[in-house]
């Protein structure tokens, strides 16, 4: 049985998928942060080894039964990045043709019914990119400074902490935060922060943003709408920049902050693409980016045909291995419906 492994890898998780070459995918497996820029190449190739062995177990097979790899993975930037990477890999003892890029592409390859397009990834940090026809890409890589998760908790802290000095207006997202804490007060949550190294993670802030900009409190909707914005323009920048503007292109944002959170920000950064391309497909996807690595690795397998790939697609809906990774609330908000 031959197999090709495709993998997600991103700060906050990673995950690999065994398919066989038909698209019947044949294992799932799962690991923490495979971003080299945090634990460094060496543990982020073994993070990323460990998931796809995990995979391939449950598909009762070996690395020597995989014919192609494809791996979107965080941190991918620049050209020597995915050099390091390889050879961290080759180290681990994947042998197979393997392809690295940004994980910036995966969006796009899973949910752009044509596999090119341009692609908003949103959810610990910001990707965003584009796969022409021709299959040349660009994305902004480190470039790209704005719009996260990570930026996102900062503006809730912020928000929270200038009501509470007077520099900022009145916000709900005070006593949300409060309470999600246990803190009785925000001095005393800042005391926590500062002195005792208790940073409120974005697990914590997320909810409690989006719960009062959906109850349209003004300074959560102002946050939401400025990073929708942001977002927007990241892709339409790209709309610009490769004169898609009088074109149909697949827009597709994926991501926690796009999935899990309501429909705001995706209602949002809809609203500026159109703006710039008004006939633009807008696609907010409820696929798991990592078949998008599916999909790659089947093409590179010499299986990119049509039937593979719509029935990896089924497959993955079958199993439903990836319903903690997408926002169930997510589907069927896709062009507004």
């Amino acid at each position: 049985m031959k197999l090709v492994v495709g993998v997600d890898g991103g700060s906050t998780k990673t995950l690999a998928v065994a398919s066989d070459l038909s698209g019947d995918l044949r294992g799932v497996g799962r690991g923490g942060c495979s971003n080299w820029e945090g634990p460094g190449v060496d543990a982020a190739a073994q993070v990323i080894t460990e998931a796809a062995k995990e995979a391939l177990r449950m598909a009762g097979a070996t690395f020597a039964e995989v014919a192609n790899a494809h791996m979107g993975l965080a941190g991918v930037d620049w050209p020597e990045d995915s050099d390091r990477l390889r050879d961290a890999l080759e180290k681990e003892g994947w042998t197979c043709p393997l392809a690295i890029e940004n994980d910036a592409f995966l969006t796009i390859r899973t949910s752009s019914p044509e596999g090119h397009g341009v692609g908003a990834a949103a959810g610990s940090g910001v990707c965003c990119g584009i796969i022409q026809p021709s299959g040349e890409t660009y994305f902004y890589g480190a470039f790209t400074d704005l719009g996260g998760g990570i930026d996102i908790n900062g503006k809730v802290m912020q928000a929270v902490l200038r009501e509470e000095d007077g520099r900022g207006r009145p916000t709900a997202m005070t006593p949300a935060l409060l309470e999600a804490t246990a803190h009785a007060t925000v001095t005393a949550l800042a005391y926590d922060i500062h002195r005792r190294g208790n940073w409120v993670a974005k697990r914590v802030t997320d909810p409690v943003l989006f719960t009062c900009a959906a109850k349209g409190d003004p300074t959560a909707v102002d946050i939401v709408t400025d990073f929708g914005r942001e977002l927007a323009l990241c892709a339409t920048n790209l709309i610009q920049r490769y004169e898609l503007a009088e074109g149909e292109p697949a827009v597709v944002a994926s991501g926690s902050l796009f999935m899990k959170t309501g429909p705001l920000m995706f209602g949002v950064f809809r609203a500026e693409v159109l703006k710039v391309a008004p006939k633009a497909r807008l696609i907010l996807s409820d696929h798991p980016p990592v078949m998008g690595a599916v999909r790659a690795a089947l093409a590179g397998a010499g299986r990119g045909e049509t039937d593979a790939w719509s029935r990896a697609q089924q497959a993955a809906t079958e199993r439903g291995w990836f319903r903690q990774d997408v926002g169930e609330d997510s589907r069927g908000m896709a062009d507004g419906k």
